[in-house]
């Protein structure tokens, strides 16, 4: 199996044509700062004590958003933390999650570059 792209930019070049620079520094800006949150959410979805419940709904939006803006491997780790919430597999859950805290760091750090990027 191949790793995704970090960041695929045929996503990017979609929004770009759907609605120019505006739609799309509009969709970075909102990935960047709720994906943040999904992700604490995720953290106190698989915390002791927490709602795994909650887990799986932010790994579904996180899953969601991510592909819209073309953060495959975000994307990608966010399916498989859904599947094994949804299976209730705590371990599995809390594995896919320090994976996908680090996919994020690196997509965050590439999309931010992108809308540094934007005029």
């Amino acid at each position: 199996m191949t790793t995704p792209p970090v960041v695929d930019s045929a996503a990017l070049d979609r929004l770009t044509e759907w609605g120019g620079d505006k739609l799309l520094r509009q969709m970075l800006r909102l990935f960047l700062e709720n994906a943040k949150e999904r992700l604490e959410q995720v953290r106190q979805g698989l915390a002791p004590g927490g709602d795994l419940d909650e887990a799986h709904r932010s790994a579904h939006a996180l899953k969601s958003s991510a592909a819209n803006l073309g953060a495959m491997q975000v994307s990608a780790l966010s399916a498989e933390l859904e599947a094994a919430t949804g299976a209730g597999d705590l371990e599995r859950s809390r594995e896919l999650a320090d994976a996908l805290v680090e996919a994020h760091a690196a997509a965050d750090a590439a999309l931010t570059r992108v809308l540094e990027s934007l005029p």
